[in-house]
């Protein structure tokens, strides 16, 4: 969620900041900063709140027009308060950074730097970063040099741009995770953004980072290189020749798309925004209200709608196999017409993306003043939901413009993921609960390595839908962490597709639904190497017996299951615990439902008769 500008070459460079981080101002933050160079010094002006009260801070430099080189952040607190002290930019002696994402072993990196000597100021992980680059340069390395060395000791998807007393009028960018844009200023320079927005005021031809560039600009020109063999590299430029609507899609086709592929620094977001970065404990929830009521529920029901209503399906396995505590899931229109049998002891978790779901609202409106403890989980701040609930969670998606959810329920599920490991940890039931959470943190990263618009993956799936794309339905079939997911499949399907599609727990097929199967039915099998593989595999046994077209998807090397589908989607090679596959798998449902929809030619960003927040009942 956070906004980066950096700039280097003829123009006010303090203009150039401030007018690009305005431009970033739509994805919220609570407090920002600029640094920029007066004379051989780097100045920081920083404050909580509002750009306005840095412009004020910086009406007391007037030299500070005559700054030619300087970055600029805007920030959404996450772990460590919205504070002067946490906002960004962060000094290291003569080194500046600014930084989004998460830097996983952030706790080692400290632990390592204190043991040397040096004394972190603030509560974040990105301060940790200059202390790197800080040594480096100290032993007489250069700033590009620094900045390569001491990423190659970070894990984690983030994005950094820095600058050094010690090489006026450099910047060094680096993207691996987090995005980050470039573009040659014709006037002379260089502007860096974490998105397109602040260039297009400048030039219309600009670089959009891949995964492991480095950048570095000069008011001479720009430079890319590879960040871990520091070879240089050659980074075709993209025209924006676009309307302020196709700006925000970032040269993707659809809102949609570019969601699906954002999923991995959303994870990344709302971890910065659950995690208590300063603990050593696996899954240290930040202490807030809502943490206070997780402790003290001996039940839980969550209400919600649609996908949010599946996120929190998976989420009821977490919190039972790991917290012990039985969880109730319900759908919020049904519920708020029952009479249901809880009692002050159960707490209700209400799950909406908009936070203006108004079957989820009325059910926490109406139990909140009948006194139950309430949660709100929301992707957005200030929404009803949030206000009514007695405590809220916010998710740190970011804007989401598709109204087929994509990235919002990937991130209600890594929330849930969240509560259930912590409640188990701190109730002694989570007994892999280190390895889970070292898992969790990489999980990002390794996500955003196959998901590519020209990645082998979605080549496959797009060859898989030309050829069911004529058929008359389609079941989505999956056990355990997969029967959401099915559940999930088939609603994208039928949201954006227009196609009949219905999700089933495997074992239920033979109770009724087989009866559907012939050969112009497809049914997707999802089937993961996990405990339910075996059971899921006979089920699609059965479905092929009678004549089914069957798609496979699972491990890349189970070649059992590759052999009996007709068709086959091998899952990303990646070792990771089975609780975890289900955010390896929501990506290919998503793509494989997106693709069909493309193939259909029909309005995937608004479909037809759905909107993106349901307001009425």
């Amino acid at each position: 969620m956070c906004g980066i500008v950096g700039y280097v070459g003829q123009r006010p460079a303090v203009d150039v900041l401030l007018r690009g981080l305005r431009r970033l101002e739509y994805r919220g933050y609570d407090s920002a900063g600029v640094a920029f160079f007066r004379g051989s010094k780097i100045e920081i002006q920083k404050s909580e709140g509002k750009l306005e009260n840095v412009e004020k801070l910086i009406n007391q430099f007037p030299e500070s027009a005559e700054a030619r080189c300087g970055i600029g952040h805007t920030r959404w607190a996450t772990h460590g308060k919205p504070t002067t002290q946490n906002a960004h930019p962060h000094r290291t002696g003569h080194v500046v950074l600014v930084h989004n994402g998460i830097i996983e072993n952030y706790q080692e990196i400290k632990r390592d730097l204190v043991h040397r000597g040096h004394q972190p100021v603030s509560e974040t992980d990105s301060e940790l970063f200059g202390f790197l680059v800080f040594e480096k340069m100290e032993s007489g390395k250069s700033l590009k040099t620094a900045v390569a060395e001491s990423f190659r000791e970070v894990t984690g998807a983030c994005s950094v741009v820095v600058m050094s007393e010690k090489e006026p009028g450099t910047v060094v960018g680096v993207r691996n995770g987090s995005p980050l844009v470039a573009a040659v200023d014709p006037k002379g320079g260089v502007i860096l953004a974490s998105d397109a927005q602040p260039l297009l005021e400048y030039t219309r031809e600009v670089v959009f980072l891949e995964h492991g560039d480095l950048v570095l600009g000069t008011s001479s020109g720009i430079s890319f290189s590879d960040l871990k063999t520091g070879a240089t590299v050659s980074r075709s430029t993209s025209v924006l020749d676009w309307s302020p609507a196709a700006l925000d899609k970032q040269g993707y086709d659809h809102y949609m798309l570019k969601e699906i592929f954002e999923q991995p620094s959303a994870m990344v977001d709302t971890l910065n925004g659950l995690l208590d970065r300063a603990s050593a404990e696996s899954f240290p929830l930040a202490a807030q209200p809502a943490v206070e009521l997780l402790n003290t529920a001996e039940r839980i029901v969550i209400v919600a709608c649609g996908t949010a209503w599946h996120a929190s399906l998976m989420g009821k396995y977490w919190l039972e196999k790991w917290a012990r505590v039985p969880v109730s899931v319900e759908l919020a229109s049904e519920f708020r017409y029952r009479d249901p049998a809880i009692d002050k002891r159960t707490l209700v978790i209400g799950v909406s993306q908009s936070g203006e779901t108004a079957d989820t609202l009325a059910v926490i409106t109406e139990l909140r003043k009948k006194g139950f403890p309430t949660i709100a989980v929301t992707n957005t701040r200030g929404s009803t939901l949030a206000r009514e609930a007695q405590a809220a969670v916010f998710t740190n998606a970011g804007p989401e413009i598709g109204v087929a959810a994509t990235k919002t329920f990937t991130v209600q599920m890594l929330t849930l993921l969240c509560f259930a490991a912590f409640l188990g940890k701190r109730r002694g039931q989570s007994a892999d609960a280190d390895e889970i959470f070292s898992q969790t943190l990489r999980l990002p990263h390794l996500l955003s390595g196959y998901l590519d618009v020209r990645s082998p993956l979605r080549q496959a799936i797009r060859e898989t839908a030309k050829k069911l794309l004529n058929l008359r339905g389609f079941f989505f079939i999956g056990r355990g962490y997969c029967f959401p997911l099915a559940l999930e499949a088939a609603l994208k399907l039928k949201e954006i597709a227009y196609v009949h599609a219905e999700g089933y727990a495997a074992g239920e097929l033979k109770h009724g639904p087989i009866a559907m199967i012939d050969q112009d039915i497809a049914v997707i099998v999802l089937a993961p190497n996990d405990a339910w593989r075996e059971k899921t595999f006979s089920n699609l046994e059965e479905v092929k017996a009678r004549g089914a077209q069957v798609l496979g998807i699972g491990n890349p090397r189970d070649e059992s299951l590759r052999k009996v589908s007709h068709f086959w989607i091998p899952l990303p090679e990646m070792e990771i615990h089975e609780s975890l596959i289900p955010f390896v798998l929501t990506p290919v449902i998503q793509l494989l439902s997106y693709e069909f929809a493309v193939l259909k030619g029909t309005d995937i960003d608004k479909p037809r008769n759905l909107a993106k927040s349901v307001t009425v009942e």
